[in-house]
């Protein structure tokens, strides 16, 4: 089917639907970040409605009753996960923008289908004819308003039933008969013609497509299961905006759209392969849509690592690496899509384009990181699918596919993918109990470390009472309203306590500034401990902090502390504090009325915690270092007031000198064992034969294990061909060493040790040129020279 309107780019078509609306007086609201804000039960936004759920439930209340956005939509996980279908089709995503609009008791059922026929056959110019509308069994008004408000062919409405048109946010809650569009794309849009089908709407095929679903959430599901009314209607739409393109752009699959047409270019680019639209044009695909949820997650803040949405994103990455060795690539080259993907998004997604250099680094080093164990990974399943095909078997072992995950790195689902591809299966029971063992084992492991983690987060929340009363000009003059979080915390201190726990915090928030204005707005706070005596920062970046990074961080901190710059608490709403550019706490929730802290122009944050009243009270602040912690989490400890910072300093001479000392004292002793080995040595070449072999026993209380080589050397100096065999009494403990120096007289120094040592006990080893061995009974070396002494 030819579209009038082929001409039209996605840009156009996703201005053109939010315009449409925003004339019919809908508010344009900004997008949700993919991570949702205030919603622990989601991973990633999966709709564009997540941001409005608080209105739907009653909770929550907007300053409109009609909303209209494009949001990002993540499904990787939970009940809607197509991970696995993306890139064997043309049409599945990780990743879409959904547009949408909403009303929040506003209109309701009547308006919402006249507009969505109207933008559809007249603003996009689709053929009404083409187009059905799919209705709840029951609901009665919306068909017949179907066939009053709009010009469809009333055989075009049709009735389903709960699986297809019927819309519910969970087991309870609010819920509602919901009525979809679909086209008919024509005969030819069917791919399932070996299949013994009839073509038709909510089918098996591809013909008849879903564009748009229209929810009317009218009821509420109680924990019967009954249904009743809710006070207030809404509306919540949806439109795929890639399915919408392709079909506006005459396409059947949205990897011919101007969406992904510049990335797949890219990748033809730089591999030399030709995109295909079968199976060959599979790592295309993967490429091109991994590559957009990848950047999607890191521009709002979500590093890959281990766990959570990290993890997420760290198996898309490695599974687009996998699919790139299709393509004869064994380098980097997903960081290298980001620019033709920005290039295409950016303007309307701002922060692709603003942190598009660091989600490019991001990407990169994770890339370097995969890279160096997915060939050897590789290699380790070919040899394990050779072994479980050669036995006539076809499933993979858990723990085989646990050491692939464990060792090198592979996502199940990678695994599954590649043993799909040689027709095997995964064990995954056997994989999820050596999963779960090695959490068990972890768990175990850091029960303590973690118990005592939790101690000083506790500690650390010094919103008590007592903390947040500060007699001097070094406390709030207007103790916050607010209920202190995660339970209640008893600090009892001393004044001078509560100095050193101020200057900590507020040493906190300028080094959160400077690390933010050195590293980049990606930083933002992963925990933290604010104690009297020193502070600790855990934070977000993908990479070590070099020490020059460091220094000119602490440098920064200490500026604005010799800036003297004045410190200002004060009470607003939350959203007036988001607004002046206050930080908050990555998904932490906030009640309606919180606490500012802001240091000048340099710093402001939501804080409830006690602080100094101008910077210079600080003093000084010291970085003592920076560790990782976790993939993409690092962490500085670090020391605020002079006293503190000369402490530490004064300790650091103190073992300096002390290290020095030692060094020292090492050289003096190293110095006299080489002074005695050189002695003995001279000595015992006094007594070399004439055949250059020499057996003798040293007793010397002054000599140790290492002294057998060292006096062996200094013979060779002067007797390079000799072979000597020397058995050593040194306090009490007894040790032997063989030298040989000129091979072609058949004597070898590891099988005279391995004969000694049958004799006197202990153990050792070496080469055929040089052995020794220690734990030697003394009072049978004597015996066991003899018996080398014999044999040679």
């Amino acid at each position: 089917m030819s579209s009038p309107s082929s001409s039209l780019t996605s840009d156009q078509i996703r201005d053109r639907f939010i315009r449409f609306f925003e004339r019919h007086q809908h508010t344009i609201v900004k997008a949700s970040p993919v991570v949702p804000q205030h919603d622990p039960t989601l991973l990633f936004t999966n709709a564009g409605m997540n941001q409005f759920k608080d209105v739907f439930l009653g909770q929550g209340k907007r300053d409109y009753t009609r909303a209209v956005n494009s949001q990002v939509c993540v499904r990787v996980s939970g009940k809607h996960n197509d991970l696995e279908d993306v890139g064997l089709d043309t049409t599945h995503l990780t990743s879409f923008e959904m547009l949408g609009n909403w009303s929040f008791g506003d209109y309701y059922k009547a308006e919402s289908i006249q507009w969505a026929w109207e933008l559809l056959t007249q603003e996009f110019g689709l053929p009404g004819d083409k187009l059905y509308a799919t209705v709840y069994k029951t609901d009665d008004d919306s068909a017949a308003l179907w066939k009053k408000v709009t010009t469809i062919n009333p055989d075009h409405v049709l009735f389903f039933g709960e699986k297809d048109n019927f819309w519910e946010m969970g087991e309870v809650g609010p819920c509602g008969p919901c009525s979809e569009l679909h086209l008919d794309r024509g005969p030819e849009a069917c791919d399932k013609p070996h299949l013994d089908h009839v073509c038709e709407v909510n089918g098996v095929c591809a013909r008849y497509i879903e564009l748009w679903n229209l929810v009317f959430i009218q009821f509420n599901r109680q924990p019967d299961g009954s249904l009743i009314e809710l006070p207030e209607k809404h509306v919540d739409t949806g439109a795929g905006l890639e399915r919408l393109v392709a079909v506006l752009q005459g396409t059947h699959s949205n990897y011919n759209t101007d969406l992904f047409t510049p990335i797949i270019q890219e990748i033809e680019k730089l591999t030399g392969k030709p995109y295909q639209e079968g199976p060959e044009g599979m790592p295309h695909r993967v490429l091109a849509d991994h590559v957009r949820t990848i950047s999607f997650g890191i521009a709002d803040n979500v590093m890959p690592s281990n766990e959570g949405r990290g993890y997420v994103l760290r198996r898309l990455l490695r599974r687009a690496l996998r699919y790139a060795t299709k393509l004869g690539i064994q380098d980097p080259i997903v960081y290298r899509l980001v620019a033709p993907m920005v290039a295409r998004l950016g303007h309307h997604f701002t922060s692709l384009k603003d942190r598009q250099a660091f989600i490019e680094s991001v990407i990169h080093a994770e890339e370097i990181q995969f890279l160096k164990t997915l060939h050897a990974g590789v290699k380790l399943f070919e040899e394990v699918a050779q072994k479980v095909t050669s036995s006539h078997q076809t499933i993979i072992s858990g723990e085989d596919a646990f050491k692939l995950y464990d060792t090198f790195g592979f996502p199940l689902d990678l695994t599954q993918v590649m043993a799909r591809e040689q027709g095997l299966s995964v064990a995954l029971s056997a994989f999820d109990q050596a999963l779960n063992t090695q959490k068990t084992r972890s768990r175990e492991a850091h029960k303590q470390s973690q118990k005592k983690s939790q101690q000083e987060v506790q500690f650390a929340q010094d919103t008590s009472a007592e903390a947040l009363e500060m007699s001097s000009r070094l406390l709030s003059p207007t103790p916050p309203k607010i209920v202190p979080m995660g339970g209640e915390v008893r600090i009892v201190s001393t004044p001078s306590d509560r100095v050193g726990m101020a200057r900590h915090h507020t040493g906190t928030h300028l080094l959160q500034a400077a690390l933010r204005e050195a590293l980049g707005e990606h930083v933002h706070q992963a925990g933290s401990l604010v104690d009297v005596d020193r502070l600790r920062f855990d934070f977000t970046h993908f990479q070590a902090v070099s020490a020059e990074e460091l220094s000119k961080i602490e440098a920064r901190v200490n500026d604005v502390i010799n800036a003297n710059l004045p410190i200002e608490t004060y009470e607003t709403d939350l959203e007036t504090a988001k607004s002046q550019g206050a930080m908050a706490l990555f998904g932490e929730k906030y009640d309606d009325v919180v606490r500012v802290v802001k240091i000048s122009e340099f710093s402001m944050e939501l804080c409830v915690g006690t602080h100094v009243g101008k910077t210079q009270d600080i003093q000084r602040v010291k970085i003592l270092a920076e560790a990782a912690i976790a993939a993409g989490t690092r962490r500085i400890e670090a020391l605020a007031g002079t006293h503190n910072v000369q402490l530490y300093l004064d300790k650091v001479k103190a073992e300096q000198v002390a290290s020095e000392a030692q060094r020292l004292a090492k050289e003096e002793t190293q110095r006299q064992k080489e002074e005695k080995a050189t002695k003995i040595a001279h000595e015992l070449s006094g007594k070399m034969t004439e055949s250059q072999t020499l057996i003798d026993l040293i007793s010397d209380d002054d000599l140790d294990g290492g002294s057998g080589r060292l006096i062996l050397e200094e013979v060779a100096k002067e007797f390079p061909q000799s072979t000597v065999v020397l058995g050593i009494v040194a306090q009490g403990k007894g040790y032997l060493a063989v030298r040989v120096g000129n091979p072609n007289l058949g004597h070898n120094a590891a099988l005279m040790i391995k004969t000694m040592t049958q004799i006197t006990g202990g153990g050792g080893g070496g080469k055929a040129n040089f052995a020794q061995a220690g734990g030697a009974d003394p009072t049978k070396l004597t015996q066991a020279l003899e018996a080398v002494r014999t044999t040679l």
